[in-house]
């Protein structure tokens, strides 16, 4: 890499490649269905930073692309893969682009669109085309302001693709169990005909993810042997929180050391 990325650049850092993906294998697999048989309603449910939108995004960008390599990776320099980054960017209110693909993308920021921009989507975004790809993210979002109902019918019976992401937390359910849960209305849930959820990486996979990013990114890792296992544990697994501490690496003189990681706050897992 010529240039190192800053580290705002690398906290924004999003896959270009589906090898750059640490876990999730089910949701990959999905994806990879989508993009050889041909997408239909989708459900991403699973913790917070744990990659969903990442994994997401990836997915739509290679969807999109006319250019989509043998390994199915987005080119990520035609005008389809570069829309959806300046999509990604924003990811507020409405934003649609008609490319070379062929297809229109419309993502929607559900925990701040609000009622007069979904009505713009029903009014503006061509529903009845199967080559429209519209991106719910945090859904639950939708129900938790009273303004999902606008929704149900157009997902239930328009052709477009809806992709849709929902936060998973722990709900207590007794004394010493508690389940994950969505968030999610029945009757939200039951306009996805797939649903899958995240996987954290196992330690393998996180370490080896995050020598490669050390790498791609010229930051050195001092003493990995206890630099990497005490990433991996303070993060809880999760690409998200190690993005963030490697942001943080990255803006004092890019040494990722025992120091820095000890006094790093990853913050609350949910």
């Amino acid at each position: 890499m010529s240039t190192p990325l800053t580290p705002r650049d690398i906290q924004r850092w999003y896959p270009s490649r589906w090898d750059q993906i640490a876990g999730n294998s089910a949701m990959i697999a999905t994806c990879w269905d989508m993009l050889q048989n041909g997408p239909c309603n989708t459900l991403f449910t699973g913790p917070h930073r744990t990659g969903k939108t990442r994994t997401i995004s990836l997915a739509v960008e290679s969807l999109l692309c006319p250019n989509r390599t043998t390994t199915l990776d987005p080119c990520g320099v035609c005008a389809s893969c570069r829309a959806v980054k300046e999509a990604r960017k924003a990811h507020t209110g409405l934003y649609s682009v008609m490319t070379e693909s062929g297809y229109s993308f419309v993502p929607i920021d559900c925990q701040t669109v609000t009622v007069e921009d979904l009505r713009e989507v029903l009014r503006n975004a061509d529903l009845e085309n199967l080559r429209t790809v519209i991106y719910l993210d945090e859904v639950a979002a939708l129900g938790r302001r009273g303004i999902e109902t606008s929704l149900l019918k157009p997902i239930d019976e328009s052709p477009c693709i809806w992709i849709a992401s929902a936060i998973t937390v722990n709900k207590p359910i007794k004394r010493g169990q508690a389940a994950r849960v969505d968030g999610l209305s029945t009757q939200m849930q039951a306009r996805f005909a797939v649903k899958v959820g995240t996987a954290l990486p196992t330690i393998r996979e996180l370490t080896q993810w995050v020598k490669d990013r050390c790498k791609e990114w010229e930051i050195s890792i001092e003493q990995p042997e206890l630099v990497l296992p005490a990433l991996v544990k303070g993060s809880g697994h999760r690409v998200g929180y190690v993005v963030l501490a490697l942001a943080d690496a990255a803006a004092r003189g890019r040494r990722l050391t025992p120091d820095q990681i000890s006094r790093f706050n990853f913050g609350s897992p949910d």
